[in-house]
């Protein structure tokens, strides 16, 4: 077995697409996935891009991504890394393709000079609290996590108050 991880590439739209879908169905919110690899794409190439990708491939075949965007913390009053999807195809997994990515990841960081990376995982997800602890990940239990999106965003976009 062979695995390889680098950064995304023009016309791997599609590959992107097929991991952050898979992750989508799998936390139930398939549903609400609009993206397309165009717009994935789009983000990506542009001029000045807030967002990155590592692509995995195992025997050259694509099957796990790391995406990420810039943030800010006022506290370390720096930029930081937040990783939004770790993603690995169901059939790739249990290869260290997720550990692969992550350490990559760590990689791209400290050649950007961000001091940390930050992310979200499900709760009922074992296998990935696993895999974060042991690459030395802290989990912040004393944090909740918000979204207003879709309707309720309208409708407090739009109220008078």
């Amino acid at each position: 077995m062979t695995i390889e991880v680098r950064p995304i590439r023009p016309g791997e739209g599609e590959a992107l697409l097929k991991m952050t879908r898979a992750l989508a169905e799998s936390h139930g919110f398939l549903d609400k996935y609009t993206a397309t690899a165009a717009d994935l794409e789009r983000a990506l190439f542009a001029p000045h891009p807030i967002v990155g990708c590592l692509l995995a491939f195992d025997n050259d075949e694509p099957a796990g991504c790391a995406f990420w965007h810039r943030s800010f913390t006022t506290s370390r009053g720096r930029e930081v890394m937040y990783l939004e999807d770790l993603s690995v195809l169901p059939e790739h997994r249990r290869k260290g393709i997720g550990r692969a990515l992550l350490k990559a990841l760590a990689v791209e960081a400290r050649q950007r000079g961000f001091p940390s990376i930050y992310w979200l995982m499900k709760g009922w997800n074992d296998r990935a609290k696993a895999l974060y602890a042991e690459a030395g990940a802290e989990c912040d239990e004393g944090l909740c996590y918000y979204r207003l999106a879709d309707d309720a965003l309208v409708r407090l976009a739009e109220s008078s108050a």
